[in-house]
């Protein structure tokens, strides 16, 4: 049996985490996306009034898989709304999953991204990681509202002791790798 990596990325980031961490495990990743172009107005609607919005079907053999990694974005302490469709859509087979993001580690987020996804998912996540970019944007990049996540983040990441752990759990190698 294997681990599949779920991802949705709007910038990119969990992109680059979800590929990375793909390596690492010698997962199947996956990517969720959108029938239309997500655009920020869009994302701030959904966020206030909680909607779902239409993702793109994802053709998955659940049956291969004993663990699932969900890795989506964390918009004001609550999770993407493609994640939490997919979610939704999904949560049966949710029953061994362990949920990653890329956030700036907010104070109480951990829980509130816990009860948003027993709520959704019916079962609790084996664990929550969040890593945290703790690299202060550019005056540019605070204009585009976008950091990008660099091969330094990921290596950084990937030396913090809950990654390794994340390895040792669930990686099909036997090597935990730095």
């Amino acid at each position: 049996m294997k681990t599949l990596i779920v991802y949705f990325s709007f910038t990119g980031n969990n992109k680059t985490l979800a590929d990375a961490m793909g390596k690492d495990l010698r997962a199947d990743v996956l990517q969720i996306t959108e029938p239309k172009k997500r655009a920020m107005f869009r994302i701030m609607l959904d966020m206030l009034f909680n909607r779902f919005p239409k993702i793109n079907e994802l053709s998955i053999p659940w049956e291969q898989y004993d663990h699932i990694l969900l890795l989506a974005p964390i918009w004001n302490y609550l999770i993407a709304n493609p994640m939490k469709t997919f979610i939704r859509k999904n949560k049966t087979y949710l029953k061994n999953y362990s949920f990653i993001t890329l956030c700036s580690g907010r104070e109480t987020q951990n829980e509130k991204i816990a009860k948003q996804l027993k709520r959704l998912a019916a079962y609790a996540p084996q664990t929550i990681i969040e890593f945290e970019i703790l690299k202060l944007p550019t005056y540019e990049e605070q204009k585009n509202s976008i950091y990008k996540v660099t091969q330094d983040d990921i290596k950084t990441f990937k030396q913090q002791e809950r990654y390794q752990r994340l390895l040792s759990s669930y990686s099909a190698k036997k090597e935990v790798l730095q």
